[in-house]
């Protein structure tokens, strides 16, 4: 059961509306039972890719220039023969992938792109003319990528679809993979008026006021004249001209649901907390630019992220700012968490997932992604939790000055440190402070979030 099917079990329809301005979402009470909750990718090719509950099985094969070619330069394209399912797919373009902590090399467990198409234009696999197999290594459940994918889809946000694969290069068994979809062409025609605008990804870990590299599109200029002036915006400290000035140049309703969901799934690794794993497409129908999800591997580790946090994306930030943004954003996290986010559904997600691996894998294997598979329940259990909690007190009051003087409470720790500690404790002189022992490079930190009347602050620590 997907994530679409089990919102509609839960009394929603999702229906996906095509306008100028592209894809919209409406969750709207349904009083029979349809298939129109499975709409959203019906019709979409390799649909039966997805939705079959066997895992795939690829063989790749290489020759030995290739595998030679792949070791001195990765991300080369070079031709490949892929196996599955009978068929035999020839000069199929196959690079490495992977960033800092999953990047592994051909000889050890790789991610792959295989590009059907890259030497033959007219060559698909199950429709498809791109396919990611993510090896996975920084998720040892095999799950997050899928069902945060599920749950930005059925928010209404573009993602690509997921699901697993049991891969073997020239005769040596690499394992699982999580298998997905590419971001093509094909892709963004299901969701976009016009699938044949420019797609970016942030060159060197910038964001959106930095260099892009350009992964699809003909119009190489016209996306870093758009990327400057949706910083601009960003930057403008008019707050209701900003407002319009972003409306102007974002897909503003898609990205607050972007925003939404990333926070509500704890992605640490994300465009807003981390400035990190997103894609840019420039629709060419309505001049707009929409941030696109990207590496979900690591989801729901911090249960108690901040439904408001600290924004590290300069849109995402720029948008909360405004008081518009601020209140259209709160009112879809509160919809979405109530409309998408059932943690009860998607740990019976979870449990089919697993249950489709089952027959697949090797009993030890399946028994690691079982633990693990519990530890991802138990975390979104947590999450849901968490979130009812914060959503449920009411909104500060603004700092109380005496004298000129406020102290902050309420401090909360944050990524604590591995083999650290931090705690509150008296320090000498007596005065209360908050203590942390870390290594010499570390996330740790203590936070906590006040509101204050529009002025000018000074604040002050001891060490």
């Amino acid at each position: 059961m997907s994530l679409a099917e089990y919102l509609q079990e839960s009394g929603f329809s999702i229906v996906f509306l095509r306008f100028a301005s592209g894809l919209m979402l409406s969750l709207m009470p349904v009083e029979t039972q349809s298939d129109s909750a499975l709409r959203q990718t019906a019709g979409f090719p390799g649909t039966d890719l997805f939705t079959q509950s066997a895992v795939v099985r690829i063989r790749i094969e290489l020759q030995q220039q290739n595998l030679l070619a792949l070791r001195e330069d990765p991300r080369r394209y070079v031709r490949s023969t892929i196996h599955s399912d009978g068929k035999a797919y020839r000069d199929v373009g196959v690079h490495l992938k992977g960033s800092t902590g999953s990047f592994r090399g051909v000889d050890d467990k790789p991610g792959l792109t295989l590009d059907f198409g890259r030497f033959n234009p007219d060559q698909k696999f199950h429709d498809l003319r791109k396919i990611h197999l993510n090896n996975s290594v920084e998720d040892p459940s095999y799950l997050n990528e899928q069902i945060g994918s599920e749950l930005f889809r059925a928010a209404g946000v573009p993602a690509p679809r997921v699901s697993h694969a049991l891969v073997e290069m020239n005769g040596r068994p690499l394992g699982l993979y999580v298998l997905k979809e590419g971001l093509t062409e094909d892709f963004l025609s299901f969701y976009f008026r016009r699938g044949d605008g420019n797609l970016y990804e942030p060159e060197r870990g910038n964001d959106v006021d930095g260099h892009m590299k350009r992964l699809l599109g003909r119009d190489p200029e016209n996306g870093q004249r758009r990327f400057s002036a949706l910083a601009a915006a960003a930057r403008e400290t008019d707050l209701n001209r900003r407002q319009q000035r972003l409306e102007e140049t974002l897909d503003m309703d898609r990205f607050i649901t972007f925003m939404a969901v990333e926070v509500m799934t704890c992605h640490r690794d994300g465009y807003c907390v981390a400035r990190n794993n997103f894609r840019l497409y420039e629709d060419p129908e309505t001049k707009k630019t929409l941030l696109l999800p990207h590496g979900m591997d690591q989801l729901f580790g911090n249960a108690d992220l901040p439904w408001k946090p600290h924004m590290a994306g300069l849109v995402a930030r720029s948008v909360l700012e405004t008081p518009e943004g601020r209140q259209r954003y709160e009112a879809r996290f509160r919809a979405l968490f109530t409309g998408v986010f059932n943690a009860q559904r998607l740990a019976d997600r979870v449990n089919q997932i697993v249950g489709d691996l089952r027959p697949s894998l090797r009993s030890s294997e399946f028994n690691g992604i079982e633990q693990e598979a519990a530890i991802v329940r138990d975390r979104i259990l947590k999450r849901e939790l968490n979130l009812k909690r914060q959503l449920s007190r009411p909104e500060p009051a603004p700092l109380d000055f005496k004298d000129g003087i406020a102290c902050l409470s309420g401090w909360s720790k944050v990524d604590e440190p591995a083999g650290g500690r931090m705690e509150e404790a008296y320090g000498p002189d007596g005065i209360a402070g908050l203590h942390m022992v870390a290594g010499p490079a570390t996330a740790a930190s203590w936070r906590t979030m006040a509101r204050l009347r529009e002025g000018h602050y000074q604040f002050e620590c001891r060490g």
